[in-house]
């Protein structure tokens, strides 16, 4: 999809309550795909949902790691650790890890990004 239509219909559906015959639309069904399947649609609307919350993305090695760690921390800044939907953490000391869902912090530690293959540093 052209990054200029998916910025409009980003516009038009992103972050409002939609009634069901919308979502069913070949539109919505157009832009929801772009965002899955569209590095550029994936990384522009990442990039203004990081930047709208403050997020400093660009310390990360792609927008994904930056989009997962940023899912995996609470409104004060903290790592939810009991959400089963985080799949990764970056801790404090610089560390990354994929969280075992255990009721505990324990996780698996990682030196490479899972999507893109970057050596982590810390």
């Amino acid at each position: 999809m052209e990054l200029e239509r998916f910025k409009a219909l980003h516009a038009r559906f992103f972050g409002k309550e939609l009634p069901e015959e919308v979502l069913q639309s070949e539109e919505y069904e157009a832009y929801a795909d772009a965002i899955h399947e569209d590095e550029d649609c994936y990384n522009w609307a990442t990039t203004e949902k990081l930047t709208s919350a403050g997020f400093n993305y660009e310390s990360y090695c792609c927008m994904m790691m930056a989009d997962k760690v940023f899912e995996s921390l609470d409104e004060q800044g903290e790592i939810k650790y009991d959400d089963p939907d985080v799949v990764i953490n970056k801790w404090d000391e610089g560390f990354y890890g994929i969280p075992v869902h255990n009721g505990g912090a324990t996780m698996v530690v990682i030196n490479y990004c899972p999507w893109c293959g970057t050596k982590l540093s810390k």
